[in-house]
């Protein structure tokens, strides 16, 4: 399996959502050093995030940080320019 397949199924596996084959496939790949340590560094991380306490933020700031993303929008794409 690819990293990249690897890490695409990633989330899936630790929800418990793949089916039978592919996750018996998804642990042997547990047996290569990067996907192992991959593996346990964003299991960790997860467990972390669910331990952090969620905190309100106020309103104003709330309001301030929707309206930035609202007017940043994403950047323009350049046109190629057509030769003929």
């Amino acid at each position: 399996m690819e990293h990249k397949i690897f890490l695409q199924l990633l989330s899936d596996f630790i929800d418990d959502e793949l089916d039978f084959d592919l996750s018996d496939e998804f642990e042997r790949e547990l047996e290569d050093e990067f996907c192992c340590c991959f593996f346990n560094t964003f299991k960790k991380t997860v467990e972390l995030c669910h331990q952090i306490e969620m905190q309100e933020v106020p309103q104003s700031l709330h309001y301030k940080i929707i309206k930035t993303i609202e007017h940043t929008g994403s950047p323009k794409k350049k046109r190629k320019n057509k030769r003929k």
